[in-house]
Order: C-alpha cells, then structure tokens, then sequence
C-alpha cells in the first residue's frame, strides 16, 4: 500500500477520532506537573511561531514504519495560508480553499470534491496544532543535541478516543520552529514527518488551493457535494 493510501485510510478513522472528540467522554484530568509546565511553554512557544505567518511552505520527508516491515518513505511539499492549504503527498495532492476539498490524484486520473468540513483540517497538522489543547494533553520529555542544535521533544497524548496512541513532536529550542514528528497509530504504525525548508509569508493566488476540472479535461471527477 502506497503512503498515500496509508494516509487517506488513517485520516478517516482520525476524522471519526475527531467525532468521537467532540462528543464522547474525556479522560480524567490530571494534577499538572513540572514537565507538564515545561511542555506548555514549548507548546506556546511554538504556536507564537507558527501565528507569526500569514503564509508558508515546506518540504518535508516521510516515512511509514511498522514492527518487521520495510519503512516506506518519499518526499512531500505543503503551502499553507490560514483554513487554505495546498499538500502533495506521494503523488497525491490535497487541496482546500476553505470551502471545497479536493484530492487529485494524477495517476488514477481522478479527483475527488467534497465540501469543506471542519475537521478536515485535521488533514494539515498546522491547523491542528493550533488547537492541539482541545484533544491533547502535552508531556515534555527530554531536551537533545540535533545537528549541532538544541530541539525540545514533547509528546502530545489523545485525552479523547483516538486511532493513535501518541504524537511526538520535535522543536527547534532557540527558534521555536517545528523540526518533524511521529504519529504513533494503534496499529504498530509509526508515521514519520521530517520538515525542512521553511519559506515564510510567500506570495499566494487563490487558484493555489483549489482544482480547476478546466486544467485536467481527462480526469475524472467524482463529486460528493
């Protein structure tokens, strides 16, 4: 199963996640404790970084990862403007305005239009970080030499049924910028993301997030509005 599969099959059980999130019962809270405090501080940290755009785009590596098997990897692109954002992802390529979501995928020579939901935005891991206190709970764990640099690592625990047991985030410490993350799923799957090449406040068009069936004539469109 190609990456891209793996992803769209553990977005909708995340999407279900998120159902379950707004509805169901959440898990008992807990005395904060000084790492908890430490992770806030990460956490705010990043966010301040993360509002301090109005737009960006990065490339990112990706890896796929379960107990006896081969890791999957590839490379993927994102351009992100508030609700808007543009992801390719092995081939695939997701597109939102805000409005209508869009996956194009180029092989198949098909493309798939669904309204715009809320919890879509769970298909970009910057919008759900912004909101990240809503479902998580944050766990500091350790602060580690990178590269010749500090990064922070925190762990985010579902406080809420969820298919997945953990995210792990990785934190630039003096700049406060996302450096990757791994998505523990309930399946032994590890999701990996390494993210790179950071271009802040880049100039955007409209036509970046959206899908024009003029462009693509031969495509099939499967539209579910």
């Amino acid at each position: 199963m190609s990456f891209s599969k793996h992803l769209l099959t553990f977005l909708a059980a995340w999407g279900i996640a998120i159902c379950l999130t707004l509805t169901g019962r959440p898990l008992q809270a807990q005395t904060p404790t000084v790492q908890d405090v430490k992770a806030q501080n990460v956490m705010d940290e990043l966010l301040n970084w993360l509002h301090a755009y109005k737009s960006l785009t990065a490339n990112f590596r990706y890896s796929v990862s379960q107990s006896g098997g081969k890791p999957q990897t590839g490379e993927g692109h994102i351009l992100l403007q508030g609700r808007a954002y543009r992801m390719q992802i092995d081939g695939t390529v997701f597109l939102c305005d805000g409005k209508l979501l869009a996956v194009y995928q180029p092989d198949l020579e098909e493309a798939t239009l669904q309204a715009y939901d809320p919890t879509q935005d769970e298909l970009n891991p910057f919008l759900w970080l912004a909101n990240y206190e809503k479902r998580f709970r944050a766990k500091y764990i350790r602060l580690q030499n990178q590269n010749g640099g500090l990064q922070d690592v925190v762990d985010l625990m579902p406080t809420q049924a969820a298919p997945f047991q953990k995210i792990r985030l990785y934190v630039q410490h003096n700049t406060h910028q996302l450096d990757g993350m791994e998505l523990y799923d309930t399946q032994d799957r590890v999701y990996s993301y390494k993210i790179s090449d950071f271009v802040y406040n880049p100039a955007v068009k409209p036509g970046d997030f959206t899908f024009d069936p003029t462009l693509h004539p031969d495509v099939l469109i499967n539209d579910m509005r």
